[in-house]
């Protein structure tokens, strides 16, 4: 059993190409995933025009409303060519408290937080997401 966990945590790293100090994401595109799982950044085909290392860390939230972690994707300020979607998985319980017609994702731009365009919240998948045009900080917040 535990054989059959390990070929699947490889292939996972195979698919998405997952690197300990980043994830190269080229022209085909590709998916960044952080450590914890709750965060995914999709970026399309064609978004970049080389071969990039991404990467993403988990920081401190500097937003009082936050539903969850914030999150740093790097190398901050890259701009992607088309739109990315950015994934946040929530965690159930604390969508109980919140309003979630209020839940925003946000992303940090030159000390600004604003929000990012298309979001959707899912409640079958308990996630919210959202394009991102740049590589930045990012948060889901409650903007009741």
């Amino acid at each position: 059993m535990n054989h059959i966990v390990n070929a699947m945590l490889a292939a996972a790293v195979l698919i998405t190409g997952c690197q300990e100090e980043g994830t190269s994401v080229g022209p085909r595109g590709g998916t960044i995933v952080s450590d914890d799982g709750r965060f995914t950044l999709e970026i399309p085909a064609g978004a970049l025009d080389q071969a990039v290392d991404i990467t993403v860390d988990e920081v401190e939230c500097e937003q009082p409303t936050a539903v969850g972690p914030c999150y740093e994707v790097g190398p901050v300020g890259m701009p992607l060519l088309y739109p990315g979607t950015v994934t946040y998985e929530l965690d159930a319980d604390a969508l109980q408290t919140v309003d979630v017609a209020g839940l925003e994702v946000l992303t940090e731009r030159e000390e600004d937080w604003r929000p990012l365009a298309d979001r959707q919240v899912d409640m079958g998948s308990d996630s919210v997401s959202a394009s991102a045009v740049y590589l930045s900080s990012y948060a889901v917040v409650t903007m009741d």
